[in-house]
């Protein structure tokens, strides 16, 4: 091992978690609809289509992982990318995807 991969060791480990983070489909999509700002676990549910409980799990995977951060007004709970590079990722996913540069104010509508 030469002394550049060694100094990549590090950053290719946190790629990694990061992918797997990204690798599950409601993650992605949450990941996704959450490109162009900031939204309510509501507004979620209706535009994704994904069960609550099941929606709530998979927020949750990604707050944990560092992927989200959530806040709280009153009773709604609002969700936002919070890690730069997971939004950089995602903005590739979805360019390569559609085969075009990836516009962050247009959301990816499940099909």
């Amino acid at each position: 091992m030469n002394r550049d991969s060694r100094n990549m060791e590090p950053l290719v480990n946190q790629a990694t978690g990061l992918l797997k983070s990204l690798s599950h489909s409601d993650r992605l999509m949450i990941c996704c609809q959450l490109r162009g700002g900031e939204m309510s676990v509501g507004a979620l549910e209706a535009e994704l289509g994904i069960p609550q409980p099941r929606l709530s799990r998979e927020l949750a995977k990604l707050r944990e992982e560092g992927v989200l951060e959530a806040r709280r007004e009153a009773r709604a709970v609002y969700y936002t990318l919070s890690d730069k590079r997971a939004h950089a990722m995602v903005d590739a996913i979805c360019s390569v995807m559609l085969g075009k540069r990836a516009d962050p104010d247009v959301r990816i509508q499940k099909i």
